[in-house]
């Protein structure tokens, strides 16, 4: 009888541990698989920030600056799309072109060069601000930076 008893527990055991194997075994088909991001919709990660927020040409996207940096981190908008900057810190913000200080990775020259820029050309605030907003022409990954807290970091990837 007692080997009865013990030849079921392993069944048991062995059957159970089997299905839980099937269940979290799945297709690598789908596994891999991500449903794509709908346009004007955003995305979180495991810590609830938006990242990759992606959006349309007449689809107003916000970023907004605070003590703990931008939120989301990184935004997708359409070749002509513009991203509006919001500060709710408390303290000083400036948007500025990456990388950090020479602020020439948008348009080419430094920040001595295009501020003030009154063409509209130069990805940089040019002074401190409650909001900033800028349109973008050109296709490309745009890394940016609060010149005024120089660690905190954002990314504008602008596509077709």
């Amino acid at each position: 009888m007692k080997n009865f008893i013990w030849a079921l527990v392993v069944v048991v055991i062995l059957g159970g541990g089997y299905l839980l194997w099937q269940n979290n075994a799945a297709p690598a088909s789908e596994t891999e698989t991500t449903q794509p991001t709908a346009e004007g919709t955003d995305t979180n990660d495991s810590t609830g920030v938006n990242v990759g927020v992606e959006v349309g040409i007449n689809t107003p996207t916000v970023v907004t600056y605070s003590a703990a940096g931008f939120s989301p981190s990184e935004v997708t908008v359409k070749k002509g799309g513009a991203v509006t900057w919001k500060n709710e810190s408390g303290g000083e913000m400036w948007i500025a072109t990456g990388p950090h200080p020479a602020h020439t990775g948008y348009s080419g020259t430094d920040l001595a060069a295009h501020c003030p820029d009154t063409a509209g050309a130069a990805f940089d605030q040019c002074a401190t601000g409650a909001t900033y907003s800028f349109t973008f022409g050109k296709v490309g990954t745009w890394p940016y930076h609060n010149h005024s807290a120089s660690t905190k970091f954002g990314k504008v990837i602008v596509v077709e």
